[in-house]
């Protein structure tokens, strides 16, 4: 669900330009997002990559509200 929801995010992000400011607001490195706002890929290939991962974390969709389809338990004692 993440995955789609970052490619549509992406897609928005029309033009190479706003793709790296964008990126650069979200706080990734100059190199990191000059090289996947340049890049050739589609959306759905390039949400896998770091920059992607970076900027919208889980946190970031847990801060929506966005429930998580896999519930993550508390790890117990053995």
């Amino acid at each position: 669900m993440r995955h789609r929801l970052r490619s549509m995010i992406w897609k928005q992000w029309k033009r190479g330009k706003v793709r790296f400011r964008n990126l650069r607001q979200r706080h990734i490195g100059h190199d990191l997002a000059a090289q996947t706002a340049g890049s050739p890929h589609g959306p759905w290939r390039l949400v896998n990559s770091p920059a992607l991962s970076l900027a919208f974390p889980i946190t970031y969709f847990d801060a929506l509200g966005l429930p998580r389809l896999v519930n993550v338990a508390p790890a117990q004692p053995n």
